[in-house]
């Protein structure tokens, strides 16, 4: 398999070529399920934590927030271990903290992006949280939603959704504010589990 340059994943990445994700997936999915098997996972986690991997490296792409300071391959891996040991400290304290004792977070180079990886994962698992919830509203609260959140006045609402007066999209809007906080709350205290 022909290398790619970092600059040639970097674009791939984001510009969803399907050809260098699959280059990404063929050289480094086995590594990053070996990391993921050997502390407690299995290869399903290892496939949700590439995926991540992905996304969190296209967002850096797209918000101009990546600077890479090594080869691809060890940022990569980088942000795909530190998510995984996130997770793990998440279902498994005690043996997160043996890692953490035994010094080999040190030895995965982690100290270099953890705080920007942190908010990173935590930003694209709260934008999960709130698609997975949102999918599951009513078609009607999804479309008020949407235009609330692409700035719409209550008139615009009104009649956009042909309600018949703003005092009905005020009512509406806080139902459907409530249920996706209540849908949001329900998915993290599963999601925590």
């Amino acid at each position: 398999m022909k290398e790619l340059a970092s600059e040639k994943i970097l674009e791939g990445i984001y510009n969803n070529d399907s050809s260098v994700i699959q280059y990404i997936y063929d050289k480094y999915f086995g590594s990053i399920k070996k990391f993921v098997t050997n502390h407690q996972g299995t290869e399903e986690d290892a496939w949700d934590i590439f995926q991540d991997g992905i996304i969190v490296v296209y967002e850096q792409i797209k918000n101009e927030n990546l600077q890479l300071r090594n080869k691809f391959f060890t940022y990569f891996f980088t942000v795909c271990k530190f998510s995984w040991l996130k997770e793990l400290r998440n279902r498994d304290k005690k043996y997160y903290e043996q890692i953490e004792n035994s010094n080999k977070l040190e030895q995965i180079h982690l100290q270099d992006y953890k705080i920007e990886l942190d908010e990173i994962i935590e930003k694209e698992k709260r934008t999960k949280l709130y698609q997975l919830s949102f999918q599951k509203m009513s078609k009607e609260c999804q479309a008020l939603l949407e235009l609330v959140a692409d700035g719409y006045t209550i008139q615009e609402i009104t009649t956009e959704l042909q309600y018949k007066s703003t005092g009905f999209t005020y009512k509406k809007r806080r139902i459907c504010k409530e249920r996706i906080i209540k849908m949001i709350k329900e998915n993290t205290f599963y999601l925590n589990f």
